[in-house]
């Protein structure tokens, strides 16, 4: 799947240079490409709600917590993006909660345990830029720990290390080879060497003691002329780049494209070719956010709800994805008319649209206008006062 980063290493000394151009190109453009696919999920996360379905007095407070202002130095928005980008590019992160407010571990250990709880030790928090060490240990019940194990990912991350390295290497031989000039010597095979005396009488001398002689000079940091014999001549070896954009937009395309199908996102929403018509929004929400908010639904739920109230009250932790998708009220005022008939409040609906809830009698009460009668019953028609 990656053979395009390591495709035409192999060429002349001269062409070194295109090799570590189009080498670096192709490292910026996997950084770049990762960083926006992480960021495009983050983002997704970030954006939507996190609902805690349960009756318990602290809902509020938790929910205020997990989206307005987690701690004292950080937005949920802010939060949950660095909770989000750990996460998909570590596999792991982990959130400590303390005295009703939570934090970003950016380091820690754990303990080897599998039938009992395991313990997290040398925890460090990241807040807002700043770092704290905690030498309190904590139980695994005791902290949020994400795990999203993404074999694709982690191999395009890996593939992407492999050849931020080999082009460390190239540009090391580059600096090697263009730290000094470089020269080409041409001379006939047969060709003779010979030396005037300072007395004027000549002496031969071999082609190792020529170019010797010539190196001599090179070095030389005074004014020296050259001459050169019949046969012989000196060039000076130039490295050229001859990278062309279209080469460069071309792996940009590639990079993009494997990069969005290593974190399930549609190439069309990826490289920004989405259409009316296209239902690619759908499918980045489905496939690539998803998957990430699950992990986060049964995480949260397991530490704030718990075994007991999830399976006798049906309690849960929910990340409502319904928020981050644009909502246009007036293409979708039919459908909107709809959830109002089957027993959606008005603040549901305008909470659905982002819209401000009004928090009124009027506004938080259902109205069921259909007559669905229940199941095994047959609804209940209005009687006509005419037939009575």
């Amino acid at each position: 799947m990656f053979d395009f980063l390591f495709k035409n290493r192999e060429k002349e000394i001269q062409s070194l240079l295109d090799v570590i151009m189009i080498d670096v190109a192709k490292l910026n453009l996997s950084k770049l490409a990762i960083e926006k696919a992480v960021s495009m999920i983050a983002k997704a996360i970030a954006k939507s709600d996190i609902l805690i379905q349960t009756d318990s007095s602290k809902k509020r407070k938790w929910e205020y917590r997990l989206n307005v202002q987690p701690n004292d130095h950080e937005c949920g928005t802010v939060f949950w993006k660095e909770v989000v980008r750990h996460l998909l590019t570590e596999q792991e992160a982990v959130i400590i909660p303390l005295n009703g407010k939570f934090y970003r571990a950016s380091a820690w250990q754990t303990s080897d345990s599998v039938l009992i709880e395991r313990l997290y030790t040398n925890i460090t928090l990241n807040c807002a830029g700043k770092q704290c060490s905690l030498y309190k240990t904590f139980l695994s019940s005791q902290v949020i720990h994400l795990r999203y194990d993404n074999a694709k990912i982690r191999l395009l991350l890996q593939n992407v290390v492999i050849q931020y390295d080999k082009t460390l290497d190239a540009i090391n031989s580059m600096i090697r080879i263009s730290s000094q000039p470089k020269f080409k010597l041409k001379m006939d095979s047969n060709g003779v060497f010979a030396e005037r005396n300072a007395d004027g009488s000549i002496r031969k001398t071999t082609k190792e003691q020529y170019v010797a002689k010539i190196k001599t000079l090179l070095e030389s940091d005074e004014l020296s002329v050259l001459t050169e014999q019949n046969g012989v001549s000196l060039e000076n070896l130039q490295i050229q780049s001859n990278a062309k954009a279209e080469e460069l937009a071309k792996v940009a395309l590639t990079i993009n494209n494997e990069v969005a199908n290593a974190f399930d996102i549609p190439e069309a929403v990826f490289n920004g070719n989405i259409t009316e018509k296209s239902d690619a929004t759908n499918e980045f929400i489905t496939y690539a956010v998803g998957p990430v908010a699950e992990v986060i639904n049964d995480t949260l739920t397991a530490y704030m709800v718990g075994m007991d109230d999830y399976c006798s009250k049906n309690e849960r932790v929910l990340v409502w994805l319904a928020r981050f998708k644009h909502v246009d009220v007036v293409d979708s005022a039919v459908n909107l008319d709809k959830l109002r008939g089957i027993g959606f409040s008005y603040d549901e609906i305008r909470g659905m649209v982002g819209y401000p809830l009004l928090n009124t009698e009027f506004s938080q009460a259902r109205a069921l206008t259909k007559n669905y009668g229940e199941e095994g019953k047959a609804s209940e028609e209005p009687k006509d006062p005419d037939t009575d």
